[in-house]
């Protein structure tokens, strides 16, 4: 929980109307100074990052849909509901909760697309290569100051400014670089289950329309 933070959120959950309960609280991984408060809807499961405004779903949405090989339109997104994100939980790779607001699971995705008229047909959860990524990243995320530090370092997104940021900087780098190995050793097998059994780090969701309908 979200300790001394507000218990609800301002607004009820995009995907279902309830209420958003405090769910978990931690350290910007860009910005160690800042806390992030996560809300979480106990029917569904979406997550939601908190803010003062609610989230503007179509913008969150809309970067992660295109069209498929059959020209139906196609969802892909980490799935919170996916072993990684029960092992990793607030230090799961697949949050991000500095860059995005929606942290999706297969049931919440339905109800979002069903608002604006985008019917399911399939949701896949395959044994890919970024839930094999968002795996090891999570397991990095339990050795390093930063969560998602490599990702984040890699893509240039961290620029430490004094000397005790630098030195934390250098030191997660050293400890990503010697975990590595043994959390791919460790993650894959683990993801191969969960791609198995639908939980794996990345859902696919095939709906039956070709277009995106006004809502």
């Amino acid at each position: 929980m979200a300790g001394s933070e507000e218990e609800e959120a301002l607004y009820p959950c995009p995907a279902d109307g309830s209420k958003l309960y405090g769910w978990t609280a931690a350290h910007d991984p860009l910005d160690r100074d800042k806390r992030i408060v996560l809300d979480r809807c106990e029917s569904c499961g979406l997550a939601v990052t908190r803010a003062a405004t609610p989230p503007d779903v179509d913008a969150e949405l809309e970067p992660l849909i295109s069209a498929g090989p059959d020209g139906m339109l196609e969802l892909t997104a980490p799935n919170r509901r996916s072993f990684g994100g029960g092992i990793g939980g607030a230090q799961w790779a697949g949050l991000e909760p500095e860059l995005h607001r929606l942290h999706l699971n297969p049931e919440s995705v339905r109800l979002l697309l069903a608002q604006r008229g985008l019917q399911v047909s399939e949701v896949r959860t395959p044994f890919a290569a970024e839930g094999r990524r968002l795996m090891v990243q999570t397991f990095l995320n339990a050795f390093t100051f930063r969560d998602n530090f490599l990702r984040n370092a890699g893509r240039g997104r961290i620029e430490p400014a004094t000397s005790g940021e630098r030195w934390l900087y250098r030191l997660d780098w050293l400890v990503s670089v010697l975990v590595y190995v043994p959390a791919t050793f460790l993650a894959f097998p683990i993801e191969a289950l969960g791609a198995a059994f639908g939980r794996g780090g990345v859902m696919e969701v095939k709906t039956l329309n070709t277009r995106l309908l006004d809502k």
